[in-house]
């Protein structure tokens, strides 16, 4: 992969792939979706708390282009992203007659993007979709894409499908509503994108600590992060290649989520505790050097995101590791950085070397 994506945040909404960017887009809202379907009634869902926030306002935004709007709200967290929440949300369409015509909406971050689109994809066998992402994670990953899933006890996103959003509509003021622990948890992608694609957007990041909120700053990097997460979604729509690359820092994540509980951890903070391990087996392994190594576990902290984890044993990680969707014949395949901005997939550890880092990372 080569060359930079447009680091300018633009005035205008842009579009790719079926992503509009712009600041103050929700406003926009009611006409975006009005393309999506030839239809005068949209189902609306989200969480408690962004649906207290945001709800008025994009639905203000839905009426006043003449669509009739449903609303339905789940508890907020990964705890929502269950087969016993769909069938409530299955069950809230069905009891509203919903056609195969009439678009779903997810208003919120990624449990809800990720929820809401598995409802979606197989409800009357596929129903138009769109998202509004509310989070800095949903923004630049998982409502880009297509990925749509539930988790079981067993694991993160056991159960779930491609199914790509026939709109996704990022206004990045939107960010300015979210607490700050979240957005610094969601920073822990951002820190990855630039690992795995990008030197300069590490720099940014770096130079930029002490300005974290800034909108023009947060407009900047959701422009940046999309165009990547795109084109590596261009290159290999059903990941079955390249597109692994994406999954730098999430083996030891999802299992840290899994072995603690959903919601113990944000989604970022396991992945920054996630990539502090990969990063450490790309060094102890000559992928990468133990300085870059150091200078991505420095800005981690530096931005406020954990990097040991707590209250959960290696071993219980160590074997929730082995059920993450990516392990093939019983081998995790790794995705280790080689420099900053560089990454290589598909790479098999040593696994005294695995549990011997997954040990490194406890806290406890």
């Amino acid at each position: 992969m080569s060359g930079l994506p447009d680091t300018h945040p633009r005035s205008t909404p842009k579009s790719l792939d079926g992503v509009t960017i712009a600041r103050g887009l929700l406003a926009r809202t009611g006409q975006i979706v009005k393309d999506v379907a030839p239809t005068r009634r949209v189902f609306l869902c989200s969480d408690d708390n962004v649906m207290g926030i945001l709800g008025d306002p994009v639905t203000h935004a839905l009426t006043s282009a003449g669509l009739r709007v449903e609303t339905h709200a789940v508890r907020p967290g990964e705890e929502s992203k269950s087969l016993q929440v769909a069938a409530g949300i299955y069950n809230w369409l069905a009891a509203r007659r919903a056609e195969r015509r009439e678009p779903l909406i997810a208003l919120g971050g990624g449990c809800v993007g990720d929820l809401v689109g598995f409802v979606a994809a197989t409800y009357a066998r596929g129903i138009p979709f769109v998202q509004i992402p509310t989070t800095l994670l949903a923004q630049i990953d998982s409502s880009i894409g297509g990925k749509v899933a539930v988790d079981l006890p067993a694991g993160k996103n056991l159960v779930g499908a491609f199914y790509p959003a026939h709109r996704v509509i990022i206004d990045p003021n939107a960010l300015a509503t979210l607490p700050r622990p979240q957005l610094i948890a969601d920073y822990a992608e951002v820190i990855k994108t630039a690992v795995i694609f990008d030197a300069d957007l590490f720099n940014l990041i770096e130079a930029s600590t002490h300005k974290l909120d800034d909108p023009e700053l947060l407009a900047q990097l959701v422009q940046r992060c999309v165009r990547w997460k795109a084109k590596v979604v261009d290159e290999d729509p059903e990941d079955r290649g390249i597109r692994a690359i994406l999954n730098y820092g999430h083996t030891i994540a999802h299992a840290i989520e899994t072995v603690a509980g959903y919601g113990a951890y944000r989604h970022g903070e396991a992945v920054a505790i996630g990539m502090v391990g990969a990063g450490r087996l790309a060094a102890q392994t000559g992928h990468w050097t133990e300085a870059e190594a150091t200078r991505q576990n420095t800005l981690l902290a530096a931005i406020g995101l954990p990097t040991t984890f707590t209250g959960i044993q290696p071993a219980h990680v160590l074997d929730a590791m082995l059920r993450d969707k990516k392990v093939q014949n019983g081998i995790i395949r790794w995705v280790l950085p080689t420099t900053l901005g560089h990454a290589t997939v598909n790479v098999e550890l040593d696994p005294t070397l695995v549990t011997q880092t997954v040990h490194t990372l406890t806290s406890s």
